[in-house]
């Protein structure tokens, strides 16, 4: 239970560190732009990552993430449909994890053994997939409860801003693991 709880808040400060990051990005010079939103939404990366190696347990911390970091970074943006939409969100990527787990328990010799995301090819497809995933479920999630109206070129943004800003962040963290751990500053074998 103690791990749980300093896990929870570990991964809620890092994710608002990178909501803060994100939207200093983001944000900055949007009155110039004609469209609201980001190419690269880095936070997706967060939550792409918790579920992959941390599982359900990250749920709570996830959530609580989606709920104050948009409120903290544009609360006029963000509206009353946005926790339902955040919940969305989150059964996405927790739905491409268990598609790559169930798709990787039907190769040989794989079946008795449970995927564990150190090889980057299952987190590049759960990435995409959970990009794919979020992009059309919370927006068919906004445009019901909000009456907002659902376009293609929307869908297409989404995807594209979860997927190149998910793949941001892993390859920011690889090379950072990586940096520390040439330098003999991580003295972990495991990472």
């Amino acid at each position: 239970m103690k791990n749980f709880i300093v896990g929870s808040i570990a991964l809620y400060c890092f994710g608002m560190m990178v909501y803060a990051i994100w939207s200093y990005l983001a944000f900055v010079g949007l009155e110039k732009r004609d469209w609201v939103g980001s190419l690269a939404y880095i936070p997706h990366g967060v939550r792409v990552m918790a579920m992959c190696y941390f599982g359900y347990r990250s749920i709570p911390a996830l959530y609580a993430i989606e709920i104050t970091g948009p409120m903290m970074v544009y609360p006029e943006q963000y509206f009353d449909v946005w926790p339902f939409a955040s919940i969305a969100s989150l059964l996405s990527v927790v739905a491409a994890c268990e598609i790559v787990k169930w798709s990787f328990s039907n190769t040989k010799g794989t079946i008795f053994m449970p995927i564990n995301f150190t090889n980057y090819r299952s987190l590049v497809l759960v990435i995409v997939l959970s990009g794919l995933l979020n992009a059309i479920s919370s927006n068919l999630v906004t445009s019901y409860l909000a009456g907002v109206d659902l376009s293609v070129t929307v869908i297409a943004r989404f995807f594209i801003g979860d997927v190149i800003g998910a793949s941001v962040l892993v390859l920011f963290l690889s090379a950072l693991f990586t940096t520390l751990r040439v330098n003999r500053l991580l003295v972990s074998d495991k990472l």
